[in-house]
């Protein structure tokens, strides 16, 4: 069950908790287990997981409890509270992203639910700057696996991190926006929000 927006008094608290105590406490109890919080924005209720090391999913306005256990279940995430002080603070900066008061995004991501073959692909696609995109193509050889656009898409539709692992700046090589990870719609929405005219 996702858990409701934090009061004030939990964001000063949380914020007062060192990072090191709340992953130790991660990995004696379980490593691989997250937090999971609504996030209130202007554009709709998102959700975020996160583990005591970063965030490890978002959901988009429309989501509900089914599907986070769904994506809970596929990626094997148990349920638990060490991460809600990420949670908490990557909720903070997505408000500010889709307020459009930031534009840095950098804050942790866990990838240890994905394959190595991802995880170098998303590290390599954090590193692409805002409002700028990149072809499949040239997101495979900045991730060190030339020729291997193919699998470069492939991995957009699994990324469960959208917007924290850019995936909406990932294009095809002939300029159309081809797929991704998240509704649809939203992918022409933010790269717009990032200044990107789409013709």
């Amino acid at each position: 069950m996702i858990e409701s927006w934090p009061s004030v008094e939990d964001l000063t608290k949380f914020h007062r908790m060192p990072y090191t105590w709340i992953e130790s406490r991660a990995k004696e109890y379980d490593g691989t287990a997250v937090s999971n919080l609504e996030i209130p924005t202007l554009v709709g209720k998102f959700g975020i997981s996160a583990s005591a090391v970063g965030v490890a999913a978002v959901f988009f306005p429309g989501f509900d409890d089914f599907d986070i256990a769904t994506r809970m279940d596929k990626y094997g995430i148990a349920h638990c509270t060490w991460g809600k002080q990420r949670a908490i603070e990557a909720g903070l900066d997505l408000m500010g992203y889709l307020l459009g008061e930031t534009t840095d995004l950098d804050y942790p991501v866990d990838l240890s639910f994905v394959t190595p073959f991802q995880r170098d692909v998303f590290t390599a696609l954090r590193e692409v700057p805002h409002g700028e995109t990149i072809t499949y193509g040239e997101l495979a050889r900045l991730a060190g696996h030339p020729g291997k656009s193919r699998a470069v898409g492939s991995a957009m539709h699994y990324n469960p991190i959208p917007i924290f692992v850019p995936c909406h700046r990932v294009i095809s090589a002939t300029g159309e926006l081809g797929g991704w990870s998240g509704p649809e719609g939203w992918k022409e929405w933010l790269l717009e929000l990032e200044g990107w005219e789409i013709e």
